[in-house]
């Protein structure tokens, strides 16, 4: 879980024992971040350098136009032992249409219910697109609410076993609450870059 500052939470993948990967809009604003430790004693660890994936485009929620919507952050300290490196996923192929992602997070169950938040929740739910050609579309569909509420952003997407993108953003019907379609950046396409930021920044694997 990451925390800030300005009060906003998100979510974030380990994929070093001193890098997370997480979405870019969720560090880009000016604030100081640190990452939640669970486990033992709760604490922080400060975040030490961020770098936003160089494509990424702050305006993507106001124009509607995709960018990659990632950033690593370097922490200050390794995290504990018990903390583990996803694997990333090797293939920059678009998923098929019912493809199935399993996304993980710490955000709210319900929009604004300040009780719910900060615990990690996880959803198994189905590709029904893509967008840009770097972002995959899922949803449970049929009008369902299940899928990524605020707090999620940035948290893992999964298929069998490997990190496949990271949580952009998830749709809301006004009055409604949390789910319905949610958006990912897919990590194969990005990999270069992300393999490129974990070598320069992390000697720790």
């Amino acid at each position: 879980m990451i925390v800030s500052t300005r009060g906003a939470i998100c979510t974030g993948a380990v994929i070093a024992r001193d890098l997370v990967l997480t979405a870019a809009h969720c560090v880009a604003p000016k604030s100081d971040y640190a990452v939640a430790v669970k486990g033992g004693a709760p604490r922080v660890i400060q975040v030490a350098r961020i770098v936003l994936h160089p494509k990424f485009d702050p305006r993507q929620f106001e124009t509607r136009v995709p960018s990659p919507d990632m950033a690593i952050v370097k922490l200050a300290e390794p995290l504990p032992a018990n903390y583990r490196a996803a694997k990333l996923v090797s293939d920059p192929a678009l998923p098929k249409r019912g493809t199935l992602f399993t996304l993980a997070g710490f955000g709210f169950e319900k929009d604004g219910d300040e009780r719910s938040l900060g615990t990690l929740r996880s959803i198994s739910l189905p590709s029904v697109g893509t967008t840009g050609g770097i972002m995959v579309r899922v949803s449970s569909g049929n009008g369902g609410t299940q899928g990524a509420c605020t707090g999620d952003s940035g948290g893992p997407a999964y298929l069998n076993g490997e990190l496949v993108g990271i949580i952009g953003w998830t749709s809301i019907p006004t009055g409604k609450n949390c789910g319905f379609t949610t958006g990912v950046t897919l990590v194969g396409i990005q990999l270069d870059w992300i393999r490129a930021v974990i070598q320069s920044l992390s000697p720790l694997r």
